[in-house]
């Protein structure tokens, strides 16, 4: 997907247009792309955008360098994008947790058999159990599992653009490792994944660049490593950077020398170790 000059303002309360994004351009070609920002810089919009819900009031979406807003374009990006959204609830629309999993995997073709085995794989992938929640529903599941839930329905469908906003937030830890996991998995079988994250320490597990959305403008684009293993780059775009890195940061001024940008404590303690055998 090509974003090229991306511009998009909302209406108000006393009429006024205010921007949502300015001028964003971004090339996504495999991998995952980390999105952070501030709340309110623009990253559910941009997702939104992405996924075709929201037009652009001026700039082009293309898909295979094709327009999104029209023609073949709008077709392959209808057949090749899943989007969750940070409020699971939003986009649950039937009555059980099977055929919440298993319906955009029927509207597909799939055949019911098909499709319940595909949903119980997606379901499995997040740490779930179809044949235990087969008959509940999505919006009976606690909060965790609703997000889990509606992770899975969109895995199932094996986007080539699967766009989530904020997928680990209130996940404990095994659903946490579970949720990335998956987003890793989908990574190597070719898929792009754009993550929406708040989380510096979750992004530096499974992203392979980050972009930064400040008040709607695209404001930083690198390496995650680059990115996200710099403390006092993260700070100055108001950031707060992985665990790794503030620990990385704090130990330099104590004098402590730490050689390149961890992003885990696996990486710390190595980093720490190959300083002082360079001491």
């Amino acid at each position: 997907m090509t974003l090229s000059n991306v511009c998009l303002a909302f209406e108000g309360e006393a009429g006024e247009r205010i921007a949502a994004l300015e001028d964003v351009s971004l090339e996504l070609s495999g991998g995952v792309c980390g999105l952070m920002g501030q709340t309110g810089s623009g990253k559910t919009t941009l997702l939104e955008v992405m996924a075709g819900l929201l037009p652009p009031d001026s700039g082009r979406v293309l898909v295979d360098g094709a327009d999104a807003s029209r023609g073949e374009g709008e077709r392959r990006l209808a057949s090749s994008v899943g989007l969750v959204f940070q409020i699971p609830e939003r986009q649950f629309f039937e009555a059980t947790v099977e055929r919440e999993v298993c319906c955009g995997l029927v509207a597909r073709g799939a055949s019911p058999g098909e499709a319940r085995l595909s949903a119980s794989e997606a379901l499995g992938l997040m740490g779930l159990s179809l044949s235990e929640l087969a008959e509940r529903s999505p919006f009976a599941l606690s909060g965790g599992q609703r997000r889990r839930v509606a992770i899975a329905s969109v895995l199932a469908l094996r986007p080539e653009l699967l766009l989530l906003d904020e997928p680990t937030a209130g996940l404990d830890p095994s659903s946490r490792a579970a949720c990335l996991a998956a987003v890793r998995a989908a990574a190597a079988s070719g898929a792009t994944v754009v993550m929406a994250s708040h989380d510096a320490n979750a992004l530096a597990a499974v992203a392979d660049r980050v972009v930064v959305l400040e008040g709607g403008r695209l404001t930083l684009d690198g390496p995650a490593r680059a990115v996200l293993g710099d403390a006092a780059l993260m700070r100055a775009h108001g950031l707060e950077a992985s665990c790794a890195a503030r620990a990385a940061s704090a130990l330099r001024r104590a004098g402590v020398r730490v050689e390149g940008a961890p992003l885990d404590a696996t990486e710390l303690a190595r980093a720490i170790a190959a300083g002082r055998g360079r001491a």
